[in-house]
């Protein structure tokens, strides 16, 4: 009977271990790993390579202002001053040039961020003829004449009408005056790149006060089309003597400044008509 009872009790004492509930803890699994790109793959994949922009050359019309040293020039061209680099294919151009010259250029940025001359070529100026005929209207009647062509030293010419005289003036001026009455001239003078126009308005104002009160004017209404476009365009007068103070803005960017003086005469509406007349058909070098 004892023998019975301890066989039972090892059968309680093995079945309370197999009925003890199984540990529910799960190792975490590895996340799985991210496919590795296959040698074929790498040699598929292509880099985009940085786009290299293709330089392109600038052509500009401009004036030659001359030698900075061996390598390099100055160019006026575009509104501002250019220093550019010299190559041995432009420096005989560039040795038969004047200063001031008008030019054609044709350059480019190199490597080094410097701007390279590739090609300059002076602009061939048409020759102007001998004469023209000039057309101009007083008191409504329109007048027309022969006028020849004349140079000046400064490097400017303009056609000049038969009834006046033209010779150099110092410094750096021309005087057109009126043969039969020198009284009636005009003082042409052109003004160079460092000149100051705030300066020069000034001091024609302060000139014309002494003729009496200072007008500004139309300058195409009173001398025509070619003074549309002026830098300053004024005026005084009093009972025998009338004065007119301009600078003009010429069609290739140069400046000139006219003083026209015109004291009473009989012919004096002729002659300030045949002035502007002969005026706007200044050109410059």
């Amino acid at each position: 009977m004892i023998k019975k009872t301890w066989i039972f009790a090892i059968i309680l004492m093995l079945a309370a271990c197999s009925s003890e509930p199984k540990s529910t803890d799960t190792k975490e699994e590895p996340a799985p790993k991210t496919a590795e790109t296959s040698p074929t793959q790498k040699n598929e994949e292509v880099k985009e390579e940085p786009v290299n922009e293709e330089v392109t050359s600038i052509e500009e019309e401009g004036t030659y202002i001359g030698l900075i040293d061996n390598n390099s020039i100055e160019v006026e061209a575009a509104g501002e001053t250019l220093v550019l680099r010299l190559t041995d294919e432009v420096r005989d151009d560039v040795e038969s040039l004047e200063e001031g010259a008008k030019v054609n250029i044709i350059y480019k940025k190199n490597e080094e961020g410097q701007w390279l001359l590739e090609q300059i070529t002076e602009k061939s100026v048409p020759e102007a003829a001998p004469s023209k005929k000039l057309t101009y209207i007083v008191d409504g009647t329109s007048i027309e004449e022969d006028a020849v062509l004349t140079e000046s030293e400064l490097n400017y010419h303009f056609y000049k009408l038969p009834d006046f005289e033209f010779t150099a003036e110092e410094p750096r001026k021309d005087l057109l005056f009126a043969t039969k009455f020198a009284e009636t001239f005009v003082r042409i003078e052109p003004l160079s790149e460092e000149s100051s126009i705030d300066d020069l308005k000034e001091w024609a104002n302060d000139e014309l006060k002494a003729v009496g009160e200072v007008s500004e004017v139309n300058g195409k209404e009173i001398a025509g089309p070619a003074f549309e476009n002026t830098a300053l365009f004024i005026t005084a007068s009093k009972d025998s003597y009338k004065k007119y103070i301009v600078i003009q803005d010429l069609s290739n960017g140069d400046q000139v400044k006219y003083t026209v003086n015109l004291p009473e005469h009989k012919n004096a509406a002729k002659w300030e008509q045949a002035i502007w007349a002969m005026l706007s058909t200044i050109q410059t070098k």
